[in-house]
């Protein structure tokens, strides 16, 4: 084995050691539960993709934690009466102080979505509601388009993936590595972004 092929191996060891443990971190990280804010912010936004991410997000408004609510990335099939029905709320509450977006198809979309949103109603405070295993990612999206505002995490329960014994299934390993790679990823051109922004301002 050459000098090269040496050093290529020892770099390939340590990023897959690396790798491990920021693995090992994150799943800790999206292990723990948060307990319900006391403090009233003035949004809620929802990101959508299961059933319990709604009903988490509505009960949240109704108990006054916030006093409007987003329900980001909303299918354009899916009319307000629909998801009215669907998550059994009533048409004061969904006509009063609910607002669908319908234009995000990703995370990313979610970000700028929930940015212009919380722009249009002057919100500087947001509660982010969505599973506890995509809350690391979509803090980083959202904090990439909500510069200085305070986003409070509210992380859902899965009701399909089993966290904790996530090496036990096959579909959950697949899912949380994929969405750990995808939050690397997420780390990595929001950093390279800062530091671009600080070059222009030098």
């Amino acid at each position: 084995m050459t000098v090269l092929s040496r050093i290529f191996s020892i770099v390939i060891v340590g990023v897959i050691f690396i790798w491990i443990g920021a693995f090992l971190t994150f799943m800790h990280q999206i292990q723990e539960t948060l307990p319900l804010p006391t403090e009233k912010v003035g949004g809620i936004v929802i990101l959508t993709g299961t059933p319990a991410r709604l009903s988490a997000g509505f009960d949240l408004l109704k108990s006054g934690a916030g006093s409007r609510l987003l329900v980001s990335g909303v299918n354009a099939k899916v009319t307000r009466e629909t998801l009215r029905q669907a998550t059994g709320q009533s048409e004061t509450l969904m006509g009063c102080c609910v607002d669908l977006g319908r234009i995000a198809q990703n995370t990313v979309g979610n970000a700028k979505e929930a940015a212009r949103w919380a722009k249009d109603n002057n919100f500087s405070r947001l509660l982010i509601v969505t599973s506890a295993y995509h809350i690391p990612r979509s803090l980083v999206e959202l904090r990439r388009q909500l510069e200085g505002a305070t986003l409070i995490p509210y992380p859902v329960k899965s009701t399909t993936l089993d966290i904790k014994k996530w090496w036990s299934s096959a579909n959950t390993t697949w899912v949380i590595t994929g969405e750990f790679n995808k939050y690397l990823f997420s780390l990595i051109r929001a950093f390279l972004e800062r530091e671009n922004t600080n070059e222009d301002a030098a």
